[in-house]
C-alpha cells in the first residue's frame, strides 16, 4: 500500500495577527514621535521666553548706562523689586508717579520713569515674573548693579521619571546681569 503524501499548501499573504502586531508597533512608533515633537515645541517656546527675558534685562541696562547721572552718581537704590507693573523701592525714588515732565526731567524722574516703563513691559510679556536690582551704592568705586529675573518656565514631561504628576511641570528660572552704569 502506498502512502499518499499530500502537499503543503502554500501561505498567501499576512495572517491576521500579523497584520495587527505590525499595526500596534506604528501606532507606538507615532506616539513617541507625537511626544518628541510635543517636547520640542516646549523646548522652543521656553528658549524663546529666555531670549526676551534677556533682551528685556539688557534694555533696563542700556537705560541705566543713558542715565548715568542718576545710577553712575551713587543716587540709586541699594535695591529695589519689581513685580508685575509695581515698582517697591525703600527710598520712593523709582516708585514716585512720573508724568510727562513740563521741562528736562530730573535725573530721578527720568530713572523712575525708565525703570515703570520697564516694568509695564516685563509684565505685558510675562505676566508671573519678578526682578530684584541691587546696586553698590558707594561713590568711592564705580557702581554696579546686578539685576535678578525670576519666571515660572512650563515645560512637557519627556518620560514619567520626569514628572509623576502630569503631563507638564513647572519650574522657577532666573537670568543675573551684571550692569556697570
Amino acid at each position: 500500500m502506498r502512502m499518499m503524501i499530500v502537499p503543503r499548501r502554500r501561505q498567501a499573504g499576512f495572517s491576521m495577527i500579523e497584520t495587527l502586531i505590525t499595526l500596534v508597533v506604528i501606532s507606538v512608533g507615532l506616539l513617541g514621535l507625537a511626544k518628541l515633537q510635543a517636547a520640542s515645541i516646549s523646548y522652543t517656546q521656553n528658549t524663546r521666553v529666555r531670549s526676551l527675558i534677556a533682551l528685556q534685562t539688557e534694555s533696563l541696562a542700556a537705560a541705566m548706562h543713558a542715565n548715568k547721572a542718576f545710577w553712575a552718581a551713587g543716587l540709586a537704590p541699594a535695591t529695589f523689586t519689581v513685580s508685575a507693573a509695581t515698582v517697591t523701592d525703600a527710598s520712593g525714588t523709582l516708585n514716585a508717579s512720573v508724568s510727562g515732565c513740563s521741562s528736562a526731567c530730573t535725573p530721578s524722574q527720568l530713572a523712575a520713569y525708565d525703570v515703570q516703563t520697564w516694568a509695564s513691559a516685563m509684565n505685558a510679556k510675562f505676566p508671573s515674573y519678578s526682578a530684584t536690582v541691587t546696586c553698590s551704592t558707594s561713590v568711592s568705586v564705580p557702581v554696579s548693579c546686578i539685576a535678578t529675573v525670576s519666571w515660572n518656565e512650563k515645560s512637557v514631561a519627556i518620560n514619567s521619571m520626569t514628572s509623576a504628576s502630569g503631563v507638564t511641570s513647572s519650574a522657577t528660572q532666573s537670568f543675573t546681569l551684571y550692569i556697570q552704569p
